[in-house]
Formats: C-alpha cells, sequence, structure tokens
C-alpha cells in the first residue's frame, strides 16, 4: 500500500511538500497553534536544541493568546498563516475562503510588521478553490511530506509508535507536520528530537528553506 509521503509526492508539485537546501535537512512546522498550555512547552523544548521552526497560526487563536504569538517570533521561528476559523474552501467557498485567509493575515502583520508569504490550507485540503484564493492573497502554498500522527491516519498511534515511524521513515527534504495543541506531540518531540540529532539530521532554518518568502 502506498504511504501518504508517497500518494503527495506523487500529485503535487514537490517544492509544495519539501524543499532544497542543506543536506539530512528537515523543517518542523505546527499547526492549529498558538496552544495556551502547549506552544509555550513546544517553544521550551525548541529553544533546548536551538531548533527554529514553522508556525502556521490560527486567526482565532493569535487573538486570544497574542503574548504567544509575540514569543514565537521573538525567538526566531516564523509564523505561517493557517487561516482564521480552520474552515476549508469547500465548507464555505471560495469568497468566505480568501476572506478567512486575509482576516488571519490582518491579525499577524503586525507581530511581524510585515505581510506572512506562507499559507498551509486547513486539512491540507488544496483544491482548485482553494489555490485561487491562496494566489488572490499572494501567497505561497506549504503541504508536508510526513505527519507526526497526531492527527488523519496515525492517530490511533501511541507516541512511541509515532516515535517508530518518524525515525524509521524520515528523509532529508521533508516538511515535518505537527500540531503544538496536542499533548502527544510535546511528548513526542521529547524523544525525537535527541534521536534525529544523534542520527545527524540538521533542523533547518525556515529561512534558509524559503530565502525568497522571509523577509523580516
Amino acid at each position: 500500500m502506498a504511504t501518504l509521503k508517497s500518494v503527495i509526492k506523487s500529485v503535487i508539485p514537490a517544492w509544495i511538500a519539501t524543499y532544497k537546501t542543506i543536506p539530512k535537512g528537515i523543517l518542523l512546522t505546527f499547526d492549529d497553534g498558538p496552544d495556551v498550555n502547549l506552544t509555550p512547552q513546544v517553544l521550551d523544548l525548541l529553544a533546548e536544541y536551538d531548533i527554529k521552526a514553522v508556525f502556521f497560526i490560527l486567526g482565532k487563536q493569535a487573538q486570544l493568546y497574542p503574548n504567544i504569538v509575540q514569543r514565537i517570533v521573538a525567538e526566531g521561528h516564523y509564523l505561517g498563516n493557517h487561516s482564521f476559523a480552520h474552515k476549508t474552501a469547500d465548507e464555505i467557498g471560495f469568497k468566505a475562503y480568501a476572506n478567512d485567509i486575509k482576516h488571519c493575515q490582518t491579525i499577524l502583520k503586525p507581530f511581524i510588521m510585515a505581510t506572512p508569504r506562507l499559507f498551509r490550507p486547513p486539512q491540507g485540503k488544496l483544491s482548485l478553490s482553494a489555490w485561487l484564493a491562496i494566489q488572490c492573497n499572494h501567497m505561497q502554498a506549504i503541504l508536508w511530506s510526513i505527519e507526526s500522527g497526531e492527527w488523519g491516519q496515525y492517530s490511533h498511534q501511541s507516541v512511541d509508535q509515532m516515535l517508530a515511524r518518524l525515525v524509521r521513515e524520515i528523509q532529508p527534504h521533508d516538511i515535518v507536520l505537527m500540531h503544538d495543541n496536542s499533548s502527544k506531540v510535546l511528548l513526542l518531540i521529547e524523544k525525537l528530537l535527541p534521536v534525529l540529532i544523534g542520527k545527524e539530521y540538521i533542523f533547518v532554518d525556515p529561512k534558509q528553506a524559503f530565502p525568497d518568502v522571509y523577509k523580516y
């Protein structure tokens, strides 16, 4: 049976799910935050290993916890737009979806004094309608090439099962999907980061992965 990773790479342009930079580099990304309890703990772990990541922020969460968004930026991570309300284009239609992206943009822009350029569609659903709405907002769509497993087809797995799968399957240039509102992810990265460092993987700074996108 084909893995999700192989399916993704077969049906969408490679640059949407991976990037090209240093050998053995991988990029960590976190969706759906900030979470008042878990995101600060995720940030503590990333700081311990001096790892930078992309946080795909929900506008509604940024409004609730602006101090955590400020900390994300202050510690050298990067903000991506994950919509305001986490609705897909199929659910709310093209116009509402485009406006939802724009609404999140207006919330995130003051934190970085610039306009975020990376967008991850909710649930990874990149329909034609979603694609057009993203283009209308002058953004670059970014999906992922491997997921940690707290969401989707691997959500039944234990933390140790997730860890074993990631250690086995992660490849250079992967974009790793995680969610910083999941207690499973917090437990997972506590175990995963030192293992990958021991295997000489390098956690890429998003500015290196997308140099033409990040201007702040």
